[in-house]
């Protein structure tokens, strides 16, 4: 078969999904790009994107069939047949199974063994990624008899491919990398005992703490229609501290485009009807000079808690309180005052039963055997 691969066509048909590849930010859409991409500038049976590789073995991938041969299509998802190759090669980018069989004939075998029924694929070309001398990720482009072999321009440009390949997949381990030390640490706030929470530059929530969803909802409907509405569903930023962000932005920005340096301010805030309601905002910039807008923190404080408890703890309550549940926080709180479990029932709206089977619970996270104990910890 006679490719009809010309450079100058590939280069002018590459470069819209040549751009979304540079382009991606996660990893659905670089495979989408990098898919597209092959699609229209080389004739191929199958694809895959193999990552995640340990001990040259791949743990995810993404995988594409072009062609149908009779159910013998299944996409390559091992690197069973190149492994010896690698390890021999460490740092190739670029080989074919052509030259795999070249210095290791037992290549073939290796793939009997694996498929056994083979009418697919009859050669590839692999771009492989590495972190030193391990594999991160490979390409595998195959294709059947029929379509041939990779000749030279194709080959080349693959080698023009593959530093563009390679800095998006490092891209994309940058992004992952912080958006995973981003979502930790909101799990981790998200889960402290404290009314806290973030909003964005256009004052949207980021994300809060339950206590935080609980104070917000008295500020803006007060504490006894509050106590029994689902507050996170219910959510909105209470005004006032909605336009104490936006005193601080106005300050940030005038600061910004004067050239000044800019400094975090804050503003107290206090519910104008509401004895009790406090709440603190802190800009929060990302890194000093930088461009990005500020957004803003929020701690808010109560006389009480929804459910009447008084939110006066000591400093090593809240670490205890950060084995609970929210539910059982509140439980603790109400059981460490005095009140008895029926009372509590009442209170928050629960069964004795659950009560009962939630107090157990809070005994045995916080290593306490009564009512006592418990309030000795939290008070």
């Amino acid at each position: 078969m006679v490719s009809t691969f010309r450079p100058a066509t590939a280069q002018r048909v590459a470069t819209r999904p040549m751009l979304d590849l540079q382009r991606a930010l996660d990893l659905e859409s670089f495979w989408r790009a990098n898919l597209q991409l092959l699609q229209s500038v080389l004739p191929h049976h199958s694809c895959s994107l193999m990552l995640g590789i340990v001990d040259f073995e791949p743990h995810e991938g993404r995988h594409f069939v072009a062609r149908d041969t009779g159910g013998a299509n299944q996409p390559l998802t091992s690197l069973s047949i190149s492994r010896p190759f690698l390890a021999a090669h460490p740092q190739v980018k670029m080989y074919t199974y052509s030259e795999i069989l070249q210095e290791d004939p037992r290549a073939r075998q290796r793939r009997v063994e694996r498929e056994r029924h083979f009418r697919g694929w009859d050669e590839f070309v692999h771009l492989a990624f590495w972190d030193g001398a391990h594999p991160e990720a490979v390409l595998s482009i195959r294709r059947t008899e029929e379509q041939g072999e990779f000749l030279a321009e194709e080959r080349e440009f693959l080698a023009s491919l593959h530093p563009v390949i390679d800095a998006g997949l490092r891209r994309l381990r940058a992004f992952e990398g912080e958006r995973g030390r981003r979502l930790s640490m909101e799990r981790f706030i998200s889960g402290l005992p404290l009314p806290v929470m973030f909003l964005g530059p256009d004052r949207a929530l980021q994300f809060a703490t339950q206590e935080a969803y609980d104070l917000c909802a008295a500020w803006n409907f007060g504490y006894e229609e509050a106590r029994v509405m689902n507050t996170r569903r219910c959510f909105r930023v209470p005004a006032p501290i909605a336009d104490a962000c936006a005193r601080l932005a106005d300050i940030w920005d005038r600061a910004a485009n004067a050239g000044l340096t800019v400094g975090l301010e804050s503003a107290r805030v206090v519910h104008p009807e509401r004895g009790g309601l406090v709440a603190k905002v802190d800009v929060s910039q990302p890194f000093k000079g930088s461009l990005v807008r500020p957004g803003f923190w929020v701690t808010l404080a109560g006389a009480r808690n929804l459910d009447g408890a008084s939110p006066q703890l000591k400093a090593e309550a809240v670490h205890h309180l950060q084995f609970l549940t929210p539910s059982e926080r509140r439980v603790a709180l109400l059981v460490a005052e005095g009140l008895r479990n029926h009372d509590v029932a009442h209170q928050l709206g629960k069964s004795p039963r659950t009560v009962d089977f939630q107090l157990s619970a809070i005994y045995r996270k916080l290593g306490v055997a009564s009512r006592t104990e418990l309030a000795r910890l939290l008070f």
